[in-house]
């Protein structure tokens, strides 16, 4: 018990302790786009501004996020992006999310309401390794909203000829199978 008190009091009069002075480091998304459009499905990739204020280059640990459509939850999930933070710098990381044309049935009804343009929404959070048992694990939160232009996405006829839900999505969308 009296282990942590006598480490932190010889940490502060030790000059290079600087493990106890370990700052947050920042995070916000920058953008957010569409990628790799298939038959299953899509992913939106959102590229996160990392700052890390501390002298000691941070590793990422881990990812978690929830993704809501048209304000209803879709998809809750967890990523493992690679790398880390150097020390006193900033680096670009990249997000990935894949939603399945069966996940956008979640939130049909709602989507449908949008008519195409789909206000989502982001929350998680990134995960840095501390590198010591006294802090563990540290956690930035991530929040970010945009629009999803899913009636660009369902126009493709590659991507909606081979998948029931898409086919049933770009109907409700669009009218029939490929617009009006």
């Amino acid at each position: 018990m009296l282990r942590l008190p006598f480490l932190i009091t010889v940490c502060a009069l030790v000059p290079g302790c600087s493990a106890l002075q370990l700052q947050k480091p920042t995070a916000a998304v920058a953008a957010m786009a569409v990628k790799s459009v298939d038959a299953r499905g899509f992913t939106m990739e959102f590229d996160v501004n990392v700052e890390n204020p501390n002298a000691t280059a941070l590793p990422l640990a881990a990812a978690d996020y929830k993704l809501a459509l048209a304000g209803a939850d879709v998809l809750e999930g967890k990523a493992k992006p690679e790398g880390s933070i150097p020390a006193g710098g900033s680096r670009r990381i990249s997000l990935p999310v894949t939603l399945t044309y069966e996940n956008l049935l979640a939130a049909e009804q709602a989507i449908v309401k949008t008519g195409g343009d789909v206000p989502y929404a982001l929350e998680g959070g990134l995960s840095f390794d501390a590198g010591n048992s006294l802090f563990g694990t540290l956690r930035v939160p991530l929040r970010y909203g945009g629009t999803l232009k899913l009636r660009e996405i369902l126009n493709d006829p590659t991507a909606v000829m081979q998948n029931p839900a898409a086919q049933k999505l770009a109907k409700d969308l669009l009218g029939g199978m490929f617009g009006r």
